[in-house]
């Protein structure tokens, strides 16, 4: 799933890398139509909270089934 790659650790060591990363970062927030159609989103950095919020979704899609 493409989720699960949230929860990896990432290990940037070149100055470069890590300027790239970041800008894309934040590129991708504010290019999002989400973030403008719905101001009340709330970002979380926290992987218990993401874990979370993912196995509600994945318990919604079984009874779905």
């Amino acid at each position: 799933m493409a989720t699960s790659s949230i929860f990896h650790k990432v290990k940037i060591s070149d100055p470069k890398q890590a300027e790239a990363f970041v800008a894309a970062l934040e590129t991708s927030g504010s290019d999002s139509r989400a973030w403008k159609d719905n101001p009340s989103h709330v970002v979380t950095a926290d992987p218990a909270v993401i874990r979370r919020l993912h196995e509600m979704n994945e318990k919604i899609r079984e009874r779905k089934k």
